[in-house]
């Protein structure tokens, strides 16, 4: 019987506490899901991670999308995260090798990351696009 009532009052504890992610940890969360679908050069889906009031000047068209597949990243090496201009956004610079699968040459960028904290919807956005790698 004692079993029984310590697994029931474990259960609803483990329940009580398994709400929403904490900001932070949905900070982390998110930027381990961009940083595999960045290694896995899944640009469709990286745009997933974008505001939807991001403006059009920074969304990447269809053409766009095609010429970045010609591009597979190597390595994706994130820095460490510095605070925003706000308590809600963060900065982060991300070094990425990508392999150029036409001309079969490597090359360096440096993605210059942008993220905000959406209050309502308790989730970070990407507000400064893919990284600009195509010349």
């Amino acid at each position: 019987m004692k079993k029984s009532v310590i697994i029931i009052l474990l259960c609803l504890f483990v329940v009580a506490c398994g709400g929403r992610m904490s900001k932070k940890q949905a900070l982390d969360h998110t930027l381990y899901q961009y940083a595999k679908v960045m290694r896995w050069s899944d640009y469709n889906t990286a745009m997933s991670f974008f505001s939807p009031d991001m403006e059009d000047s920074i969304k990447p068209s269809r053409l766009d999308i095609d010429r970045l597949n010609q591009f597979s990243v190597s390595s994706y090496i994130a820095s460490p995260i510095l605070p925003g201009d706000s308590d809600n956004s963060i900065r982060q610079d991300v070094q990425i090798k990508l392999y150029n699968k036409h001309t079969k040459r490597e090359k360096v960028v440096v993605d210059h990351q942008l993220w905000s904290y959406d209050d309502e919807l308790k989730k970070w956005w990407l507000e400064s696009g893919l990284p600009k790698w195509v010349n």
